[in-house]
């Protein structure tokens, strides 16, 4: 009798359905980041020419081996070259956005979840699928916002961009694990508050042992 029980119990577990991949929403020919989501970075603090990764950089307008994301992309962007990755890790979070450009099919994104599993995107894919104008800097096929939502499943902490060829271009990196800045303030104010009320209880005690 025990062993049909654990083999029940084998067989129940066995049947647990694997966590569910993100939905991918992708807006071709927009900009900005997803609702709820906060960016995180857009590059702009970081000088032109700046090495990110391996053979990944900042740039702050199109060139030979670059170009801007078509729509939603000001100041600077960031481009993976050939064979080059760039990671970045962030608070685990169930909505991750960007602005991708010039999708090409030798563009890859692996997303990482909190549980230590990860998910491995390549050409269109990384935006849900369907047709597009590989490598075309004005196309709504190619260039656009695209957001991956975990829903309930295990959140997204962590992306990584590579590329086999001349470039995976993106902007906007944004997740809403990320505090928005009035909550940052009221973390601080809080830190604050509870220094104060620790050098205050501190002093009593002093007094009172004196």
């Amino acid at each position: 009798m025990r062993y049909a029980i654990m083999a029940a119990v084998a067989l129940g577990a066995a049947a647990v359905p694997a966590s569910a991949a993100p939905v991918i929403t992708f807006n071709g020919g927009q900009g900005g980041n997803a609702a709820g989501t906060t960016v995180f970075q857009n590059y702009d603090s970081l000088t032109s020419g700046s090495s990110i990764g391996t053979d990944a950089f900042v740039y702050s307008s199109s060139g030979s081996t670059a170009s801007r994301p078509g729509f939603g992309s000001s100041g600077n962007f960031a481009a993976v070259l050939a064979n080059g990755s760039y990671s970045v890790a962030f608070a685990a979070s169930s909505v991750f956005s960007f602005v991708l450009g010039s999708l090409d099919t030798y563009n890859t994104l692996l997303l990482s979840f909190e549980d230590g599993t990860s998910l491995s995107l390549a050409g269109g894919d990384i935006k849900g699928g369907g047709a597009f104008t590989s490598g075309s800097t004005g196309s709504a096929t190619s260039n656009g916002l695209v957001t991956y939502n975990a829903g309930t499943g295990p959140r997204m902490v962590g992306a990584t961009f590579t590329s086999t060829d001349n470039s995976f271009e993106f902007d906007n990196l944004a997740a809403n694990g990320v505090p928005e800045p009035a909550t940052w303030a009221l973390m601080i104010l809080g830190f604050g508050a509870v220094g104060g009320a620790l050098r205050r209880r501190t002093g009593r005690l002093a007094i009172a042992t004196a």
